[in-house]
């Protein structure tokens, strides 16, 4: 009869390859996440610049390699998290800020390839983007544009409002949401100003 070592060894050089494979995984999905996040990030900071073509061009190569990230996790769901979750996040939350900078029609979490509960986050995020475009436009004397933004602020809180309860449904919403409020409030206040000034 084998000794639970002899049973043991046995079991773990069974294990061995899957164990290595899924070690690979994890290496290569956080290569490919921090490619996801970069591109997405350039993808806004194109944007805020009004920058339309290289912005897109750079968002479609965040989804790209988002797709790549994906087939990656479905072999190893479990490695979903961290940068990897991230990564579908700048994605969302990029989707939304050429949305709203280019009038593009909002993709949806299907079309992006991005789990429901990152794609929430994302636009949660998406938010402080709007805060820096509409200062950008009070800045620029825009005010009836800063306060298109500010509407469209006040509409995605309202939306993913909804959602914080049962907590569970989206883990850290509630966190963005604060945040939201706050950001939003002090744009208004900041539209206030310009406005008493004119």
């Amino acid at each position: 009869m084998p000794t639970l070592g002899d049973s043991l060894r046995r079991y773990v050089q069974e294990m061995l390859p899957k164990l290595e494979q899924r070690f690979q995984s994890r290496e290569d999905l956080l290569l490919l996440s921090r490619e996801v996040i970069r591109y997405a990030g350039e993808a806004i900071s194109l944007s805020h610049r009004g920058r339309r073509n290289e912005a897109v061009q750079k968002f479609d190569m965040a989804k790209s390699k988002l797709r790549e990230v994906s087939e990656r996790v479905k072999a190893f769901p479990d490695l979903l998290y961290g940068d990897v979750g991230t990564a579908y996040q700048e994605v969302s939350e990029a989707a939304a800020v050429l949305s709203i900078y280019f009038d593009l029609p909002l993709p949806s979490p299907e079309e992006l390839g991005v789990p429901e509960s990152y794609y929430v986050l994302g636009m949660a995020d998406a938010v402080g983007e709007m805060r820096r475009m509409a200062l950008e436009l009070l800045r620029k004397g825009k005010k009836e544009d800063a306060e298109r933004v500010y509407q469209t602020m006040e509409e995605v809180y309202s939306v993913l409002w909804d959602l914080e309860y049962p907590k569970a449904l989206v883990p850290n919403l509630r966190q963005k949401i604060d945040y939201m409020r706050r950001i939003i409030e002090e744009t208004h206040h900041d539209i206030f100003i310009a406005e008493a000034m004119r």
